[in-house]
């Protein structure tokens, strides 16, 4: 599923951008005002110096003002991240969140805290933010969205019947999905329900697909489900050399979870292969 964040320094020059374009604009419309007070008889030098004085003034409250909500704004993320690992997933979490993003109640921030649940592992919670969305009011892409959330919230739970009737039923919507500019998350997510079905080769390909893409969660995804697939196959080292990989790329407290249940599983297969050895040698 897809993380919430937001770059600062990205954040900071996009707030300075949008500043610096307002005091442009505003400075303009003042400057022509203070020309048209005073009867279109001011010179063009101070028209001009009216409009840089106002401008430099313009930016420095708007910059100082977005500064102070972009600050605001990392806090709440930086309580957010904090509460998530301490805490986990609990309702103070999730209320936190919904005050934070200030969009449950249109159709995307549903779709946002459905995910957020989803990560979390509260599966009927969302469910129930799903059932709240009014699928024909979404767009293409909230579309999409909203089918992989579904699938993807199937597999995890293990339920490869539900998840196989997703798919066939909404199959229109994840071929269009694939074929767009970030499809990562749809091909991880078709990913792990060949795993569930045992069709381990396509599950590599779709791995392998998604990986390149340039998201280090959705490369997290992929390594454990890597790891899952060469587990599948009897390829320990490479199951092992993936958990690494994905250690290195853990971003979230549920990546870190399915994480260990990888590891745990690839040290019953070490421990399971051992163990079946020394009986062989104690046979012969």
């Amino acid at each position: 599923m897809k993380l919430i964040k937001i770059s600062k320094v990205n954040s900071l020059v996009v707030n300075l951008l949008h500043s610096a374009s307002y005091a442009m604009v505003c400075s303009y419309i003042i400057m022509v005002a203070v020309w048209l007070i005073n009867d279109m008889s001011i010179s063009l030098m101070k028209c001009f110096n009216v409009w840089v004085v106002v401008m430099v003034a313009l930016f420095c409250l708007f910059g100082t003002f977005s500064a102070w909500i972009d600050v605001i704004k990392h806090i709440e993320l930086d309580e957010l991240a904090n509460h998530r690992l301490t805490k986990g997933y609990d309702d103070e979490y999730f209320r936190k969140l919904s005050d934070f993003t200030r969009a449950s109640n249109y159709g995307s921030g549903k779709l946002f805290m459905a995910s957020m649940y989803l990560e979390g592992g509260r599966f009927s919670d969302c469910r129930a933010m799903l059932k709240e969305l009014d699928f024909a009011k979404l767009n293409g892409k909230e579309q999409e969205e909203y089918f992989n959330i579904c699938l993807y919230s199937a597999v995890l739970e293990g339920n490869t019947e539900l998840a196989n009737d997703i798919y066939f039923k909404a199959r229109h919507y994840f071929d269009r999905a694939v074929m767009g500019k970030r499809s990562g998350f749809i091909l991880h997510t078709l990913g792990m329900l060949c795993l569930l079905n045992g069709r381990t080769e396509n599950a590599y390909r779709l791995f392998q697909s998604a990986m390149r893409q340039n998201d280090e969660s959705l490369q997290c995804e992929c390594c454990i489900g890597l790891g899952k697939v060469y587990l599948q196959s009897g390829d320990r080292a490479s199951a092992k050399d993936m958990c690494f990989a994905a250690a290195e790329l853990v971003e979230t407290r549920a990546q870190a979870v399915r994480l260990k249940e990888l590891m745990i599983e690839v040290e019953e297969a070490y421990g399971k292969r051992h163990t079946a050895d020394d009986t062989f040698k104690e046979t012969t």
